[in-house]
């Protein structure tokens, strides 16, 4: 049996049909079959185009023994239906990490699940209770538990404070703007290191207190925060080695905050004549020059005769672009 897909007019077999239908990337079906008067579909898939790489480097390796034996996989479920991914991983030869198995592009190490079953485990467990999942996921709530238990063990090794050099301190707002959190990540691995209640100087004195030693401090070499004087002094205060660097987004909201004010003022003094000139102005001296069009370049360039003031400020905002 062929399909027809209507964009590039051309036959499509059941087994592209089914990749297509599954949003399968990175494998190849080469088989399928049901089971289980049809609760079950099952896949022999293989990785496509970037098999036989090692899991630690990403770099190819000879390969040295293909398995015989058959590994499942379990996918998300469709329309009552499980999907179940069959594939014989081959052992390979990388010229760093030596003899080890393949990357399996969609799932972890070891794992018997893919990468978006873990998803929709991790999304539907923050809606509802465990049970309620694993009811629409059809599996056992142990089971579900244990799962889920191992990939917030696998995401949290990833997050653990090693080699830190240059660290990012930032606060966000959450229950509509009454409460916040600081959040502490890693800037070269873009990883969160650890999230405290509140956003003053106690809160973000407990991470350097508590998660980092002495020898970790002075091997920070940069930190970023905003310009909140408690990020600033407990930065300088624990990581006497660190460059600080002031956060681009909040020196900018300030230039354009003083842009704004001088407009403010000079729109108060100016005549009635003077402040069609000005009319107009606000939103346009906030913008970046690489979204700014011609026309509304020479209009700023026009207040060099209009009102020097307010064009020696925008003068300056751009300079600092």
């Amino acid at each position: 049996m062929i399909g027809v897909d209507r964009k590039e007019e051309k036959p499509v077999s059941n087994l592209k049909l089914l990749c297509k239908i599954l949003r399968l990337k990175g494998m190849k079906i080469t088989n399928f079959w049901f089971k289980n008067r049809g609760k079950e579909l099952h896949l022999a898939v293989k990785p496509h185009k970037n098999g036989c790489r090692c899991p630690a480097c990403g770099r190819r390796g000879r390969i040295v023994h293909q398995r015989t034996e058959l590994r499942r996989w379990e996918d998300l479920t469709l329309m009552g239906m499980k999907i179940l991914f069959w594939y014989a991983p081959k052992t390979i030869l990388c010229p760093t990490h030596g003899r080890v198995q393949e990357e399996i592009p969609w799932a972890p190490a070891l794992s018997r699940i893919t990468y978006r079953l873990e998803w929709r485990i991790c999304a539907l467990c923050q809606i509802m209770t465990q049970k309620a999942a694993a009811e629409i996921l059809k599996m056992a709530p142990s089971t579900l538990s244990d799962l889920l238990h191992r990939i917030i063990n696998r995401v949290r090794d990833g997050h653990k404070i090693r080699g830190v050099k240059t660290l990012g301190v930032d606060e966000i707002s959450f229950c509509k703007g009454r409460k916040y959190a600081t959040i502490v990540y890693d800037l070269d691995r873009a990883h969160v290191l650890w999230v405290g209640r509140g956003k003053g100087r106690e809160t973000i004195d407990l991470f350097f207190n508590e998660c980092l030693s002495k020898g970790q401090k002075e091997r920070i070499q940069w930190a970023s925060c905003d310009m909140s004087q408690a990020y600033i002094g407990a930065i300088e205060t624990h990581c006497p080695n660190a460059k600080l660097v002031l956060d681009r987004f909040h020196i900018v909201k300030k230039l354009n905050e003083a842009v704004d004010q001088v407009r403010k003022e000079q729109w108060r003094e100016a005549s009635v004549n003077e402040r069609k000139a000005l009319k107009g102005l606000r939103w346009l001296l906030f913008r970046h020059s690489s979204t700014r069009s011609k026309r509304q370049t020479r209009i700023l360039n026009q207040l060099r005769k209009r009102n020097r003031r307010i064009h020696r400020e925008w003068i300056l905002k751009d300079k600092f672009e």
